[in-house]
């Protein structure tokens, strides 16, 4: 599914539409320009995750409160696995409805790291 780029992923402004491809329920891939993201779905390891989203964002990609949205995270992807990061502070939000898109800072990002381990959110064995 493509989409353009409203609020642009911080150090990529010049790219202006990112292909967003599902790999599973919980991973998917943005392409963009000669790069590619990794993206996790913050839901399925964070349940609590609590996504505050300014006005002035809202405007620009058109959120309403009937709004379909979807809302990821970049990932670091390292190796072993779970020594990649996951930056909660600023999701990427979908607008599925306009297919806007755009990284956003939170209002609330105190509350979240840019490089929270994956570590930290997976169960022992």
């Amino acid at each position: 599914m493509k989409f353009e780029t409203i609020l642009p992923i911080l150090g990529f402004e010049n790219i202006k539409e990112y292909e967003l491809e599902k790999i599973d329920d919980v991973f998917f891939k943005l392409v963009g320009d000669k790069i590619s993201f990794t993206l996790i779905n913050p839901f399925s390891i964070k349940p609590d995750y609590d996504v505050v989203i300014s006005q002035n964002d809202k405007e620009k990609l058109e959120i309403t409160e009937n709004s379909n949205i979807l809302i990821l995270n970049n990932m670091i992807v390292a190796t072993p696995l779970q020594n990649s990061t996951i930056n909660f502070a600023s999701p990427i939000i979908f607008n599925i409805d306009n297919k806007k898109m755009g990284q956003v800072i939170l209002e609330n990002a105190q509350n979240y790291s840019l490089t929270d381990p994956l570590a930290n959110y997976l169960k022992g064995e």
